[in-house]
């Protein structure tokens, strides 16, 4: 049995095990790997959530605030952002990246306030 979620209005997703299902659209997305991921538990503020090479597979995030974040391929921010987003004040979002977003140096997670909530699913 899947678990039903409203992330965009009233379109319905349903997860189960390793695949989710637009059931709107009738579409399937089958995400596979060859490990379990690792998630960096609710984030709020810069953080170093990978210090070696890694991959990135989804993010969630809200803010009551204003928000920039970032994901730079490093450890202490200094390295190349490789996915950014400007969120508006009391949004939030689930963004699964397919591909998966490749960090050869590490994972680091660039925000612009102390109020967000920031999840990371990566290996």
């Amino acid at each position: 049995m899947g678990i039903p979620f409203y992330p965009f209005g009233n379109r319905l997703v349903t997860a189960t095990g390793d695949h989710c299902t637009d059931d709107t659209a009738d579409a399937v997305k089958v995400i596979r790997t060859t490990s379990s991921l690792s998630n960096s538990g609710v984030l709020a503020g810069d953080t170093a959530v990978k210090a070696s090479a890694g991959i990135v597979y989804w993010l969630t995030v809200s803010d009551t605030a204003d928000l920039a974040i970032e994901i730079n391929d490093s450890t202490a921010g200094a390295g190349d952002d490789v996915w950014s987003l400007d969120l508006p004040a009391g949004g939030y979002g689930h963004f699964i990246f397919d591909p998966p977003i490749v960090c050869t140096l590490g994972i680091y997670l660039d925000v612009s306030t102390a109020t967000c909530k920031v999840t990371i699913g990566y290996k």
